[in-house]
């Protein structure tokens, strides 16, 4: 397949037919402010993609459980989203990554072939939630992008990261539009792709490690919500928010590309068939949609094996509604980037515990045998006991005072128990041994 090309910079240089298309992903304008930052960066994520894409091995059956911490950083409280959305959104993470979402049958049968099971799976680690009254705005120009990176910071009215070698960081804010020469262009998420973290070579320089992860705007967190943006045609386009910006902006973290590859023509509203995702079962792709859901729509028209456009896949920019799938090209590359790159997520540290567990209980002993002892420091408080893969084993309410639990069920290994106080989740590594 034809080398993906991240022209995006050149959108600048051009501005006739900007106002036809609309990028509410920052995925390529942030691999061009990176590279403007530390030249070599472009180069960097190519050689991950592609040593990803040839990693495949058969072992690579186990199901991949990935630990998340959400940043709420808010400054509006509509902002401050409740508990509901964030545990619906990991909930998506794991129906779409899983292929058990209930649309798939939804899918288009000339790609049932190729649609697949990720085979990874997420489980809510903790929830941080920080007052702001920082403003996050992309900016663009030849010389100085950047991305709003400041909600990553706490010195910038951000949230400092959680370890970001061995959790997924998850931020949650207002994105203000990006604006180029006075087209503004709302922006649901971003994310930055791997390249070769933790570990670079000698001769690389390498991408601030602290900006690794995923923002994602408020109105696009969770399920059940709706985002307005201007539709190229006029007016505007109400789009439905059913969980999937994260499931695509996640998509990128781990390495994927939009389906259609980002070509130079197709950002400036035309069709670019020479570019493509360099994933070598997605059809070639001219352009992403514009958040429709045009079954049989076909950008490019090849001698063989012509296809229509995916528009089901989840890295196309079709209405979620219509997002369904992950190609089993774009599942092994999701997955040589968790062996690879971002293999620290499998081995979370020694010590797992939010910082404000301490603060609301006790649990006792750890490693435990049958039960353990549980001390709520004030008023009652909501709990549940999860496994590695985020599947809930116990759940209920625990009173103040000290409360003996029944674990004998469990079998031996790792599980999180997290409890719920207000709208904040705090989490704790147990060992039944």
């Amino acid at each position: 397949m034809k080398k993906a090309t991240l022209l995006l910079f050149l959108c600048s240089m051009l501005t006739v037919g900007f106002s036809q298309t609309i990028m509410p992903c920052l995925h390529d304008l942030g691999v061009h402010a990176m590279e403007q930052e530390y030249p070599g960066y472009k180069e960097a994520v190519e050689k991950t993609f592609q040593d990803a894409k040839n990693s495949v091995r058969p072992r690579t059956q186990d199901v991949y459980s990935i630990p998340v911490v959400v940043h709420l950083v808010w400054k509006n409280a509509d902002e401050n989203l409740p508990i509901e959305d964030i545990e619906d959104q990991i909930e998506e993470l794991n129906l779409t990554y899983r292929r058990q979402n209930p649309d798939t049958v939804n899918m288009n049968p000339i790609f049932s072939d190729v649609a697949g099971d990720a085979g990874i799976e997420f489980f809510l680690h903790d929830v941080v939630r920080v007052e702001t009254a920082a403003e996050f705005t992309p900016t663009f120009s030849l010389t100085a992008s950047s991305m709003p990176d400041e909600v990553k910071r706490t010195a910038d009215g951000g949230s400092d990261p959680y370890d970001i070698n061995h959790f997924l960081n998850i931020w949650v804010c207002k994105i203000n539009p990006l604006s180029i020469f006075g087209q503004e262009s709302p922006i649901l998420g971003y994310a930055y792709p791997p390249a070769g973290l933790p570990n670079w070579p000698p001769d690389a320089v390498p991408a601030d490690p602290e900006v690794q992860g995923v923002v994602v705007d408020y109105r696009a967190f969770g399920k059940g919500k709706t985002f307005s943006i201007p539709d190229p045609n006029g007016g505007q386009l109400i789009l439905p928010m059913e969980g999937r910006t994260t499931v695509h902006e996640v998509g990128h973290y781990l390495g994927l590309r939009h389906i259609s590859g980002d070509g130079i023509a197709a950002l400036l509203g035309g069709v670019d068939c020479d570019a493509d995702d360099g994933v070598d079962d997605t059809p070639n792709q001219g352009r992403q949609s514009q958040f429709d859901c045009t079954s049989g729509q076909n950008t490019c028209t090849d001698a063989m094996d012509d296809r229509p456009d995916m528009i089901e896949n989840y890295m196309d920019y079709s209405r979620e509604t219509c997002q369904n799938s992950f190609t089993k090209g774009q599942i092994a590359i999701m997955r040589g980037v968790i062996e690879g790159p971002r293999s620290g997520l499998l081995s979370p540290p020694s010590s797992t515990s939010s910082p404000a567990f301490a603060e609301y209980a006790e649990v006792f002993p750890n490693p435990f045998d049958n039960s353990v002892t549980v001390e709520v420091r004030e008023g009652d408080m909501t709990f549940m006991v999860q496994n590695v893969l985020g599947q809930t084993m116990r759940s209920g309410t625990l009173p103040q005072g000290r409360s003996q639990l029944d674990l004998e069920a469990l079998e031996k290994g790792v599980y999180y128990f997290s409890i719920v106080k207000g709208e904040e989740l705090v989490t704790t590594k147990l060992i039944k041994q």
